[in-house]
């Protein structure tokens, strides 16, 4: 119980700021439209709204339910919606939103690669389309995942440890039969698509083009390494399910996840001096200014 209770302080330490910056930014996004009007923009706060609610899905799912003892305050709460909600709707948005952050990831290198080869031709077609997309990034996985409503999810308590979790009778290897597949194509197509994109930038010949390859090639590491280190921690726990190994990964887990889905505007207010100015604007630490706001299009838009 105590290792749970640090390991919730801990990840409150680091996602109470990113939900709160995640907000700030999304706002002013919202806020401040002609200066972040492009698809970019729309793709980031769509990739917003979904993040937050799968960090939401796991908090309840994971993080709440460790540190709630037999007869703590939470237990009514859990009780609640194992007697009055279909429970197996958290174990199947918990896989479906696995779905939906991949499929965002590489929608936005498509999007970054496009628009770097071709502005004038493909950013109409992405601010066209764009919302049509992100309906079908959202409902494609369904496909999959309604199987995880024939299988019965309740709230159960283990004495042992002294809390509640999840408990799905959907066996693991079925729930991540076509997932795994799907995060390492993934996973592989979205570095090819940064490489790709990477090299494209270095024959751009601007005088931002220094500046541009050092912002794009850490946000492409650090993308793709937090997502890259999901999808073998979550092969791996397949792979050894029968192992003691995979309580193990399963606890590492939640902390990729959470890195996965609360990294986005940190990336965003360090690599867009526009997005910290205009944060500062809409907090009220600086005035408005009649200059330019100047947006690097293979990065930011």
């Amino acid at each position: 119980m105590w290792t749970s209770w640090i390991s919730l302080l801990f990840s409150f330490c680091y996602s109470i700021p990113s939900v709160a910056l995640y907000g700030i930014t999304i706002y002013t996004i919202l806020r401040c439209r002609k200066t972040f009007d492009s698809s970019f923009f729309n793709l980031f706060v769509y990739d917003g709204f979904m993040n937050l609610f799968t960090y939401f899905v796991g908090l309840f799912m994971l993080r709440l339910t460790s540190i709630t003892c037999f007869d703590c305050l939470m237990v009514p709460v859990y009780m609640f919606f194992d007697n009055n909600f279909p429970m197996n709707f958290f174990t199947a948005m918990s896989y479906h939103m696995a779905y939906v952050q991949y499929s965002t990831t590489a929608l936005i290198s498509v999007n970054r690669l496009s628009v770097l080869w071709n502005y004038k031709t493909f950013e109409p077609i992405w601010r066209k389309f764009t919302w049509f997309i992100m309906f079908v990034v959202f409902a494609f996985p369904f496909a999959d995942t309604h199987r995880c409503f024939k299988y019965s999810t309740k709230v159960t308590y283990d004495s042992e440890s002294d809390s509640y979790s999840f408990a799905t009778e959907m066996p693991i290897p079925d729930t991540f039969i076509y997932l795994i597949p799907f995060m390492v194509v993934v996973s592989v197509s979205s570095v090819l698509v940064n490489v790709t994109s990477f090299v494209s930038l270095r024959h751009l010949k601007t005088q931002k083009r220094g500046k541009v390859e050092k912002n794009f090639i850490s946000i492409m590491a650090i993308t793709c390494a937090v997502q890259l280190l999901g999808c073998v921690l979550s092969v791996a726990r397949v792979y050894f399910s029968a192992n003691r190994i995979a309580a193990t990964l399963a606890s590492f887990l939640p902390f990729v996840s959470d890195g996965l889905t609360l990294v986005q505007p940190w990336l965003l207010v360090v690599f867009s001096s526009t997005m910290r100015r205009r944060i500062k604007q809409v907090l009220g630490y600086q005035q408005g200014s009649q200059g330019t706001f100047v947006i690097v299009r293979s990065v930011t838009n």
